[in-house]
């Protein structure tokens, strides 16, 4: 098996955004939960530049495309359209819960004044 210059770097670039995570989780700047997620997420991509000829064919064959490139480009979109559903609900909540802590210090000032005239 002859490797590509791409099968060789990202592994290692792969490698230096784990100890990024792990670095991260020892300084309480990363959950366990994202931790574990990115480094799972790295791990599959250096062994996806590693193999990807066996990934891509099962996948190809997985949805019933018989194009493995056609097959990788579906479930990438397929990926990014599920993380961008994820994202703008997670934006909304972050919208909702701003909304009400703005509405809870409003009224806490709101009474501060009242108490103070």
């Amino acid at each position: 098996m002859r490797l590509e210059i791409y099968q060789i770097v990202v592994p290692i670039v792969s490698a230096f955004f784990i100890w990024g995570l792990i670095g991260r989780f020892r300084r309480s700047k990363a959950s366990l939960q994202e931790a574990v997620a990115g480094s799972l997420f790295w791990v599959a991509v250096a062994v996806f530049a590693l193999f990807p000829d066996f990934f891509s064919r099962k996948l190809a064959r997985l949805f019933g495309i018989k194009s493995n490139i056609n097959a990788i480009i579906f479930f990438c979109l397929g990926l990014i359209f599920f993380f961008q559903y994820k994202l703008f609900f997670m934006i909304k909540k972050q919208q909702m819960a701003l909304t009400e802590l703005t509405r809870k210090i409003a009224l806490e000032q709101s009474r501060e004044k009242e108490a103070g005239q």
